[in-house]
């Protein structure tokens, strides 16, 4: 979402890309450190040599000045009323009080979106006229942290109204995180507390077969212009697809849903009835044909499939909008190259940490793998201790353990963070697949919970100080990063488990479920490798190559931005904790580090980082 640092890839639908946070699932350019000597003159000699030097002319300070600062957050309050209401799902997922942010439920579009060419251009058209008036405002005049969210600000604002020519090359549909089986999820995750909570749920229902019927359509213009999927992409998501239409009489948003009516009091018995019956037959028609629609003319394309030798073959745009998108997960400026280079050098050091362990402890194959206590709330219990010295505490607040729908456990990742809405953040839901083993069940809390995804939303959402967009925009590679980051810390400081037994499992997942194919991805899409020539590149990592590639190739075809949130995302964070280790020494402390980087809020890792390099400046000068 901005000039320099992508951030949105246009024609997403906006619900579809903030609902959720999956755990299955970047680094920018550093400042200009070097120092350029200045060429000293040596002034002439004088006749009067007791001249007094003319005194420099001073650089212009601004102070804050109250009305800018009312200006910049009335403008940011106008542009967040106009991301959350592009569509009736966003607008219920963002706000639970509508007065809060002085909206008039009336004026909301309650559809699912738009998923076309031309609302894309009516987005960018708008950003624009946005961006012309922050212009307006002058940024030396803020705030310190209000410069930073008028940055973040700015930078969303040009992304968006940018024009990249991009539009066609966003595959939506992609197995275990695509649209079609994120929907069912989406409405599962609608709150019903009120009776206009209820119509609004099921006008947006009904409004599945024109929604879908966009998504068929963007689906065909692919195939016309020779960029469709490949067949066994296709066949996993029909399979996915034909697995919501055979669950027409058990889907779980019949449960859902009357779970949900059930809860409104002021509903008669005869009224709530009313409402299961217009659900039942939205969900049985509209809901099932949308899908039935989506499946059949999918299956048409089949003839348009590309083989993954044709995927993998990039033209010269197809590289630019792989940058584009890779940027955009990561949250930063970095070229292909350098990306590259900064995710090999992780591999590196993850490879050394988990080589030394497995030198030093031949036995670490023999022990117990489990990582958890087996039970979530005392593993949940115990990440707060441990979270406790590290960071600033959470205001008060609710969790939910909820189990992942049986129709959705095999699409499903092993846990999800539900992103609550902007003014309701103390409500917060984990959903957990428990048809996935997961012995590792104390680091995935960590990411999912505390002191991951769960307390970042809670802790920023709560400061009313950061920029409302700033809050609400989609920062993939930085909360990803901090959610992984979370995990290293638990890694660092627990003291329940054995410590190299920990430290191997983190590491050799970070490896084989994040860096190592996000280096495939590179390799694959940009850089033209075939299946071989992969093989070749991982083994020589030291790891079978022939195994992970035969994994790896085909994923990264399909899907080649999937671990971009993750892998970049991890490797930024985690260099600025190192650079800021090594600058500080003996002086670093990891809670100030911490509280400085989160009370900075989100946003896209050239700013934020600029703005670590100042106050370790500043730590440097205080210890001088």
């Amino acid at each position: 979402m901005n000039i320099a640092g992508k951030k949105t890839i246009k024609l997403i639908a906006l619900m579809m890309a903030l609902i959720l946070v999956l755990s299955m699932f970047s680094a920018c350019k550093l400042p200009d450190t070097s120092v350029i000597e200045p060429i000293t003159i040596e002034p002439e000699e004088t006749a009067d040599s007791t001249q007094v030097a003319e005194t420099p002319i001073p650089e212009p300070t601004f102070v804050v000045d109250d009305a800018t600062e009312a200006a910049y957050h009335a403008l940011d309050l106008e542009v967040f009323r106009w991301y959350a209401t592009q569509d009736g799902y966003s607008f219920h997922m963002f706000i639970d009080d509508p007065s809060v942010y002085q909206i008039d439920h009336a004026s909301v579009n309650m559809t699912l979106g738009e998923f076309t060419e031309e609302d894309t251009v009516r987005m960018s058209t708008e950003a624009a006229v946005y961006l012309e008036r922050l212009n307006t405002i002058n940024r030396e005049q803020l705030k310190p942290e209000t410069q930073f969210s008028y940055d973040v600000l700015y930078q969303i604002l040009s992304d968006y109204a940018e024009e990249t020519h991009f539009e066609y090359f966003y595959e939506p549909l992609t197995e275990y995180s695509g649209l079609h089986s994120n929907m069912p999820l989406s409405f599962a995750l609608f709150e019903l507390k009120n009776v206009q909570d209820v119509e609004d749920y099921l006008t947006l229902l009904a409004d599945m077969p024109r929604y879908m019927g966009q998504v068929l359509t963007y689906e065909q213009k692919r195939a016309e212009l020779g960029i469709f999927m490949t067949e066994p992409a296709l066949d996993a998501i029909l399979e996915d697809i034909q697995l919501i239409i055979d669950a027409k009489d058990t889907t779980f948003l019949y449960v859902t849903f009357e779970e949900g009516i059930d809860k409104i009091t002021t509903l008669t018995a005869e009224q709530a009835q009313t409402y299961k019956d217009r659900n039942t037959s939205l969900l049985q028609n509209e809901y099932l044909n949308s899908f039935q629609t989506l499946y059949d003319g999918l299956d048409d394309l089949r003839k348009s499939c590309r083989s993954y030798e044709e995927v993998a073959k990039l033209n010269d745009i197809q590289k630019q909008y792989y940058e584009y998108s890779m940027q955009s997960a990561g949250n930063n400026t970095l070229s292909v190259e350098e990306t590259l280079e900064m995710l090999k050098s992780e591999m590196g050091l993850l490879q050394y940490d988990f080589r030394k362990i497995l030198n030093d402890r031949p036995d670490i194959y023999d022990l117990d793998m489990n990582i958890t206590s087996g039970d979530m709330q005392q593993d949940l219990d115990y990440l707060q201790s441990l979270i406790s010295p590290l960071l600033p505490a959470l205001p008060e607040h609710n969790l939910t353990l909820t189990d992942v729908p049986e129709e959705l456990q095999d699409q499903f990742a092993p846990a999800a963070y539900v992103i609550p809405s902007m003014d309701d953040w103390k409500d917060n839901v984990i959903y957990i697949n428990t048809a996935t083993e997961d012995p590792t069940l104390l680091l995935t809390l960590a990411h999912e919970g505390y002191p991951g995804h769960m307390y970042q939303y809670i802790y920023q959402r709560s400061q009313d100080n950061l920029g409302l967009m700033q809050r609400a925009a989609h920062f993939g590679g930085y909360a990803e990063g901090w959610a992984q980051f979370a995990e290293l810390l638990t890694v660092e400081n627990q003291d329940k488990y054995d410590q190299d037994l920990v430290r191997f499992y983190f590491d050799y997942s970070q490896i084989v479920n994040s860096i190592l194919p996000a280096i495939s991805s590179i390799l694959v899409n940009y850089y033209g490798y075939t299946e071989d020539a992969l093989i070749n590149a991982v083994s020589s990592y030291g790891f079978d190559g022939e195994y992970f590639s035969s994994i790896y190739y085909k994923l990264v075809v399909d899907q080649p931005y999937y671990f971009f949130d993750y892998a970049i995302g991890y490797s930024q964070l985690e260099q600025l904790y190192r650079e800021t280790q090594t600058e500080l020494g003996d002086r670093f402390d990891m809670a100030e580090f911490l509280k400085t980087y989160l009370d900075l809020g989100p946003g896209n890792f050239d700013l934020i980082k600029e703005q670590m390099y100042v106050w370790l400046d500043a730590r440097l000068q205080d210890d001088v």
